[in-house]
């Protein structure tokens, strides 16, 4: 299995990852490995390397995914949040 060095982290960034692994039940490793596993597996890349046609295609899909919903306004929930 490969090996990865990461250099020069802040040390608030290790404070924080320590925290979210003692908060997950897992060490400062299984959870730097957990979070890039799930990075990997999720990443979505929207390139279309300026072929117009490939945009155009990924806008309808975008458009079909949605098509018939309902969504909510989220104009009060901004406004009651800014009001805190």
């Amino acid at each position: 299995m490969a090996q990865i060095v990461v250099e020069n982290l802040e040390p608030n960034v290790i404070d924080k990852l320590e925290a979210l692994a003692k908060q997950n039940g897992r060490s400062l490793q299984e959870e730097l490995k957990h979070i890039l596993k799930q990075a990997a597996e999720t990443a979505v890349q929207y390139r279309t390397g300026g072929d117009i046609a490939r945009a155009r295609e990924a806008v309808a899909r975008s458009q079909a995914r949605y098509a018939g919903k309902k969504l909510s306004d989220s104009t009060e929930l901004i406004r009651e949040d800014r009001e805190r």
